[in-house]
């Protein structure tokens, strides 16, 4: 942290943002827009800004506050996971962190003081802070921890609502109106809503999906419907008649929403979503170095386990999270997710907004969505573009969505094509609605005190997907092109060796997978990367940063050069001498990164930390730049 305060520091700083080719098209343009907004144009209405899932929006909200706020800026999230994210990717203690990514600062002492608010927090750590971030929950005024109860009515220049579509609308006007002369920018992902009622404030500045998509920001988008040769459905378990779906509605007998809860909860019709799933799976890893992973939405904690043996009877590793399970749990669970451990996630009402992998590329729906925002959100988490250094064909960046046809989406679907794209979707926000956060709706258990109502559902003949693209992208149209060229060279193989299609398209996968050495002693090569990963560390990367910076191995003085300043690494100042702490250090952000002890770790996981080791030691050293004091 600064040792000295300075409420001037957005006034003063000198971020590199104009020309800046590290940043994205919308984070430059977002930001002077709302420069003119409040600079040029001396407005003092809300600002909003839309900008879809994955284009850089938390980094935009870093960015906000310079050249336009004159003193602190409190950045405001609607839920824990958004929260978490928004302070990790902001955090100048993270060597993964916006500002040196984007190369918006150098070093380290430029960065702003980034706190995250909590009530047991002192006054003084408070004043040191640039940016102040927290979650909605701990403004409402009626808990006397709640900062509108003892900060002054000036103490923020700006106030920035992340995910402004669903937070508290009656705690936001409150506080809002309590620091009544700070700028207000509203940013939001996702700006149609299922009531109407738009948000209030002008809308300075919107970037489409379709733009986003153009640009390879985000991933490009397909729809597939899963439809069935013939669907029958009984009535209260009476077997001996099958009824079809125009037999139903024509005859009044049942209506649209119990065809879709049924097909929803039958086994018979998620087995046939999820074989076609796998099968979109099987075909976005095949020839492909990226770790794809399938995420699914279930309508409640039990069906979410049924649909988890569905996949794990094919063979998938598959795994549920939910609200209910214990944080510790959830960690572990979304610490296998990011290191590729499991290949399909079930969730229910759990990774919404703020959870952002880009290993996500098919979207299984089994669960029937009525309103569009939910809907959306759900889309959003498969966005998430793969770095073009990992990408080995288009499509690793083409992004699957996949639902039984007779859960009846495709409305949803049309019209998220339609409305996402339409540049004046917003205009006039009023913040008068009252808004929820339980945005994936609510839990469809069947349980003793939640009877719904069902049909059985039965399947004949055999069943085939349809698809839609969202935008005809580059990426989709170099899809085709390369389904083309296979489809010609799988010809050429049947025609001179006399075989087979499927048997020509094993050899012509065989022809341009990359040669890789057969492993004959998989448990040498283990024990080699664990022991390489310790030499590195020890022996090379350690001995190299005190050579290069001039530290004395033997002192304790780095415990005052800002790299354990994180609560996770403050206890490493304690260490006998500064070549320990160095290498306790690396190797405490290397298990953090991984997920479990070194003891837990399978040979992916040893790989996936030497790739960190690089990320961990120019971190150091730019830290260590700035304390180029130390002796």
């Amino acid at each position: 942290m600064k040792k000295n305060n300075n409420d001037h520091y957005f006034e003063i700083a000198d971020p590199f943002i104009d020309e800046n080719e590290k940043l994205r098209e919308p984070q430059i343009k977002g930001y002077f827009y709302v420069y003119e907004h409040f600079v040029i144009k001396k407005k003092t209405e809300d600002a909003i800004v839309v900008l879809p899932t994955g284009v850089g929006k938390t980094g935009l909200m870093g960015l906000l506050p310079y050249n336009i706020c004159k003193g602190k800026a409190l950045i405001i999230t609607p839920q824990l996971t958004i929260k978490d994210t928004v302070l990790d990717s902001l955090d100048p203690d993270n060597p993964n962190s916006f500002w040196y990514k984007r190369g918006v600062f150098k070093d380290k002492k430029d960065t702003p003081v980034i706190i995250e608010y909590d009530k047991e927090m002192p006054e003084e750590v408070l004043e040191k802070a640039d940016i102040i971030i927290l979650n909605i929950h701990k403004l409402q005024s009626r808990l006397s921890s709640s900062p509108l109860n003892f900060l002054r009515k000036d103490y923020f220049d700006m106030i920035i609502i992340d995910e402004a579509h669903h937070s508290t609308a009656n705690t936001w006007v409150e506080t809002i109106d309590y620091f009544d002369e700070a700028k207000v920018v509203k940013l939001t992902g996702t700006p149609i809503r299922t009531d109407g009622v738009e948000l209030a404030g002008k809308l300075v500045y919107r970037y489409k999906l379709s733009q986003a998509m153009a640009k390879g920001y985000v991933k490009s988008l397909r729809n597939f419907e899963y439809i069935p040769e013939q669907l029958y459905l009984t009535i209260d378990g009476d077997e001996t008649k099958k009824y079809t779906i125009d037999e139903l509605l024509e005859k009044g007998i049942r209506d649209d929403d119990w065809i879709r809860r049924s097909v929803a909860y039958s086994t018979e019709c998620s087995r046939s979503v999820v074989k076609k799933s796998i099968e979109l799976l099987i075909e976005k890893r095949r020839n492909s170095t990226v770790p794809h992973k399938i995420i699914a939405v279930a309508c409640s904690i039990k069906h979410a386990e049924q649909i988890k043996q569905l996949y794990q009877n094919e063979g998938y590793n598959a795994e549920v999270i939910h609200s209910k399970q214990g944080k510790v749990i959830q960690d572990k669970i979304k610490k296998d997710i990011e290191n590729d451990r499991i290949d399909v996630i079930i969730n229910v009402a759990m990774l919404g907004e703020g959870y952002d992998h880009p290993y996500l590329s098919i979207g299984a729906i089994f669960r029937p969505f009525i309103s569009q925002l939910p809907y959306e959100q759900f889309i959003g988490r498969v966005l998430r573009a793969i770095p073009d250094g990992e990408v080995t064909k288009a499509d690793d960046n083409i992004a699957d969505i996949i639902a039984h046809k007779n859960l009846d989406l495709f409305d949803l679907w049309r019209k998220y094509k339609r409305e996402i794209d339409e540049s004046e979707i917003i205009k006039h926000l009023q913040d008068e609605n009252i808004l929820t956060d339980d945005i994936e709706g609510p839990d469809l258990e069947i349980g003793p005190n939640n009877v719904i109502e069902l049909g059985n559902v039965s399947e004949q003949g055999n069943g085939k997907l349809t698809g839609d693209a969202y935008l005809d992208t580059e990426l989709i149209k170099k899809r085709k092109e390369e389904e083309q060229k296979e489809k010609e060279k799988i010809a050429e193989l049947q025609k001179l060796l006399h075989i087979g299609a499927e048997q020509a398209k094993t050899i012509y996968d065989q022809t341009i997978t990359k040669e890789t050495n057969e492993l004959k002693r998989p448990d040498k090569y283990f024990i080699n990367k664990k022991r390489n990963l310790d030499i590195e560390i020890r022996d090379v990367i350690v001995p190299e940063i005190i050579t290069k910076y001039g530290i004395d191995q033997f002192s304790t003085n780095l415990a005052e050069s800002g790299l354990f300043d994180r609560p996770k690494y403050s206890w490493i100042k304690r260490q006998k001498n500064n070549g320990a702490m160095l290498a306790i250090y690396i190797n405490t952000y290397l298990k953090d990164k991984i997920g479990g002890s070194r003891d837990t770790w399978e040979t992916p996981d040893f790989e996936r930390a030497d790739k960190e080791l690089k990320t961990i030691k120019d971190f150091i050293g730019r830290v260590l730049n700035e304390n180029l004091q130390i002796e």
